[in-house]
């Protein structure tokens, strides 16, 4: 299967690691305990789809630390913890889809400032051959 999130949407594609965490999505946010949460910034990423046609697309973020909640949307104002980009036939070329992502983050001093390991992102279609 080729379904995959990348930083560009045009051919050749940068896409993120898969498992290895060598090249992850990345946010930034800054917190001052002053409580309830913050947003990190957002990240725009493409769902690539190359040589299938993919149905029933789902994208989910899984493994996230505690104080930490990831969120996920196609449109950058509709956020949740999962959602479902419309089918994307790429039998006669790629297709992109633009995913962003953020993260909403306790400021209460249950979250200490420094780097976390972003929660995995996981998508899961159905592969249609040509």
């Amino acid at each position: 299967m080729s379904l995959k999130l990348a930083k560009n949407n045009t051919s050749p594609y940068d896409y993120y690691s898969e498992g290895d965490g060598s090249d992850p999505v990345t946010v930034s946010v800054t917190l001052d305990n002053s409580g309830g949460t913050s947003d990190t910034n957002v990240v725009t990423a493409y769902l690539v789809a190359t040589d299938y046609n993919y149905t029933g697309i789902t994208v989910t973020t899984q493994n996230e630390e505690t104080g930490i909640d990831w969120k996920l949307s196609l449109d950058n104002s509709t956020w949740a913890d999962s959602i479902n980009p419309a089918d994307m036939d790429a039998t006669s070329g790629d297709q992109t889809t633009p995913v962003y992502l953020k993260a909403v983050v306790n400021n209460d001093g249950t979250v200490a400032t420094g780097n976390y390991t972003q929660a995995d992102v996981k998508i899961t279609a159905t592969e249609n051959p040509a």
